[in-house]
């Protein structure tokens, strides 16, 4: 029997100094995955806005912590006002 592989992300477990990595996707309108950055944050609501900040050049951004969705966020179209 051939072993499978499986995809795992690293445990986002808080670093010493309460500090934990998230990660950033960028998503494609087509769904398509285009890069990640890894984002270091002191808390979930600081992450958030770190990942809302790269929303301006991208399509669309997930936030994740380990396997975790945390946050999605959109571009606005152009001409629709962002709340």
């Amino acid at each position: 029997m051939a072993a499978t592989s499986t995809a795992q992300s690293p445990p986002s477990f808080p670093a010493p100094g309460g500090v934990q990595t998230y990660r950033a996707f960028f998503v494609a309108r087509n769904g398509r995955v285009t890069g990640m950055v890894p984002l270091r944050a002191a808390s979930e609501d600081e992450a958030r806005v770190l990942a809302r900040a790269l929303v301006e050049g991208e399509d669309v951004v997930e936030l994740w912590s380990g396997l975790h969705a945390v946050a999605r966020f959109e571009r606005p179209e152009r001409g629709v006002p962002r709340p």
